[in-house]
C-alpha cells in the first residue's frame, strides 16, 4: 500500500464516479481503475460495488474512508511541516549563552525571534564561552552567545559588540560614591570572579587586561553565575568586574562604577559552526545584526587562544 493509492481511493469515494475522479486527479480512467484494483488486492477486500449505472462504497470502503482521509491529512501535515523547517519557519534552535547575556541580550533577541518565527522552538543552555565552542564542535548546540574561546577550530565568530566593563562594589565600599574608577584603583582589592575552570578564556582576558594596568587578577571567590558573584559583592566580600549588561541586577546594596580605561571592555560574539549555518541560525544572525548593528566577522581577534 502507498499514499498515492489512498489518494485515488478517496477521490473515487468522494465522487462515486471513476470518470469524474480521474478528471479530478488529472489522469485517465483505466489507470485509476487499475490502481483501485491493486489496492483492493493488497487489502484483500472489495472497496466499491461497481455497476453500469453507479458506483457505491462497500462496508469495507465506508470503514476505510475516514481512516484514509486522516492518514492523508497527516501526511500533508508532515509535508507542510518539513517545508516550514526547510525555510526556517519551524524547528528547534539550540542556543548556548554566557550567563551575562541572560540579563539583556538573550531576552531581547529571543523576543524578536519569537515574534518573527513563532513556530520555532528553543533549547536554551547557560554555558561558558569555552563550553559553547566544545558544544558547537560536538553538534550539541547550533548557536552560541559568548565572549572568547580557547579552541576556535571549526567555529566562526561574529562580533555583536564590545561591551563596557563595570566594577561592582558594595554600598559601603570606598568607590560607592564614585560614578567611575580606573583599573589601577582596583589594586589590592579582593575580587569575586567567574570560575576560571569553567571559563578559562574569560579569566585570561580579564587577567591580561588588569596585568597591563599593573594590577593582579586572582579572585578569592569564584562562581558560575553573576547573581551569585554580585551577591557576594553586596555582602561586602569583595568587588567584581562585570559586563555592563548585568547592571540590570540592582539590589540597594550594590553600586556600579564605570571603568574609564579604554581597554575595559569584552567582546560579545555569536558563535556558529564554520560553513554550517542552517536557516534557523541564519535568521538568528539577521536578528542580532538588526538589533545591534552587528555582523562584523570577529576572526582571531574575537577568539582568544590560550
Amino acid at each position: 500500500m502507498n499514499l498515492q493509492r489512498l489518494r485515488y481511493f478517496v477521490a473515487v469515494a468522494e465522487e462515486l464516479h471513476f470518470g469524474r475522479a480521474a478528471e479530478r486527479l488529472n489522469m485517465s480512467q483505466p489507470p485509476l481503475s487499475q490502481q483501485i484494483k491493486l489496492l483492493e488486492r493488497e487489502l484483500d477486500t472489495a472497496l466499491f460495488d461497481r455497476s453500469t449505472r453507479r458506483v457505491t462504497l462497500t462496508d469495507a470502503g465506508v470503514f476505510l474512508y475516514p481512516e484514509a482521509v486522516r492518514l492523508l491529512t497527516a501526511a500533508d501535515g508532515v509535508d507542510r511541516l518539513m517545508d516550514q523547517h526547510r525555510h526556517g519557519r519551524a524547528g528547534t534552535l539550540r542556543v548556548g549563552f554566557v550567563d551575562s547575556a541572560a540579563y539583556e541580550v538573550m531576552p531581547r533577541v529571543l523576543s524578536e525571534y519569537r515574534r518573527r518565527w513563532p513556530r520555532v522552538g528553543y533549547e536554551l543552555h547557560t554555558m561558558s564561552s569555552d563550553e559553547q565552542v566544545e558544544a558547537l564542535q560536538a553538534g550539541r548546540i547550533d548557536l552560541g552567545i559568548g565572549r572568547a574561546a580557547a579552541d576556535p577550530r571549526n567555529v566562526e565568530a561574529t562580533l555583536v559588540m564590545h561591551e563596557p566593563l563595570l566594577v561592582a562594589v558594595s554600598a559601603s565600599h570606598r568607590l560607592a560614591a564614585s560614578p567611575s574608577a580606573s583599573l589601577q584603583d582596583l589594586a589590592g582589592e579582593p575580587v569575586i570572579g567567574f570560575d576560571r575552570r569553567v571559563s578559562p578564556s574569560l579569566h585570561g582576558v580579564l587577567a591580561g587586561m588588569l596585568r597591563a594596568a599593573g594590577v593582579t587578577y586572582d579572585p578569592i571567590i569564584e562562581a558560575t553565575e553573576y547573581a551569585t558573584i554580585l551577591g557576594f559583592v553586596a555582602a561586602g566580600e569583595g568587588i567584581a568586574i562585570v559586563p555592563a549588561s548585568v547592571q540590570t541586577f540592582r539590589p540597594p546594596e550594590l553600586h556600579y562604577a564605570t571603568l574609564e580605561d579604554q581597554s575595559a571592555s569584552v567582546p560579545l560574539l555569536l558563535l556558529t559552526r564554520a560553513a554550517e549555518q542552517g536557516p534557523l541560525v541564519a535568521q538568528a544572525l539577521d536578528v542580532v545584526a538588526e538589533l545591534y548593528d552587528a555582523g562584523e566577522p570577529a576572526g582571531e581577534a574575537g577568539l582568544t587562544r590560550r
